[in-house]
């Protein structure tokens, strides 16, 4: 994906929304410094964070504001378990779809999926409950469960975004790659020879904030059993 260039202007003329100025600015979805095209549904994001923020402030108050009568034990507990309630609500605003030169990387709530542009083979559109997928040269499939299926859907076609964005995505890093010279005829290398494409790699996803929250929580679990020991 250029620069310089949104989806808006890569040739996807498909209406998914109110065709208004303001939209087309708020979906074209132009690469960032780095060329990266995020995907992504913000509005859920939002909520989702905001819920975990909710439960941060929960045991800060139940740490540093206990409630009269309970002991450092149990307010070490709960500020634990709540902060691993939050770490685990903001694993689910890592949810995305990220366009990277030559790649398409999808982030579900663990562990990222990195898959080339060669290595797709096509895309499977939803039909029913079932959601929009791709699948590769090597007969893999990698879903995208998380990118459909909210009330926007009624005024946004989010998924459809999605897979023209992907699919465009590939077919310019195709463009792109350079062709294989022709071998001379009568040389073993003329030979047709199944060719090689890139594997896809699943990585787990470190995430700071989370992390940090879980990290949090142990600190508190380990005081409070410290304060019920002692």
């Amino acid at each position: 994906m250029a620069t310089g260039a949104g989806l808006w202007d890569a040739g996807l003329l498909a209406w998914y929304g109110p065709g208004t100025p303001l939209v087309q600015r708020v979906r074209s979805y132009r690469p960032n410094r780095r060329g990266h095209i995020k995907l992504a549904r913000w509005a859920r994001i939002g909520c989702i964070r905001v819920a975990a923020v909710t439960f941060v402030v929960l045991a800060l108050a139940v740490t540093l504001d206990p409630p009269p009568g309970s002991d450092a034990g149990a307010r070490g507990l709960m500020g634990a378990s709540a902060l691993v309630t939050a770490s685990v609500i903001w694993r689910f605003s890592l949810v995305r779809v990220v366009l990277r030169p030559g790649e398409i990387v999808r982030h579900s709530v663990w562990r990222h999926t990195v898959v080339p542009c060669s290595a797709v083979r096509r895309f499977v559109r939803p039909e029913g409950r079932s959601p929009l997928a791709l699948e590769t040269h090597a007969g893999e499939e990698v879903h995208f469960w998380w990118l459909d299926g909210s009330l926007w859907d009624l005024f946004y076609n989010f998924s459809g975004v999605c897979a023209d964005a992907m699919e465009a995505h590939v077919r310019m890093a195709r463009s792109k790659s350079p062709r294989a010279r022709p071998a001379r005829s009568g040389s073993p290398r003329s030979r047709k020879a199944a060719p090689r494409y890139a594997p896809v790699e699943r990585r787990f996803t470190w995430s700071v904030g989370a992390d940090a929250m879980a990290l949090g929580a142990v600190v508190c679990a380990v005081a409070g059993l410290i304060g019920l020991i002692g």
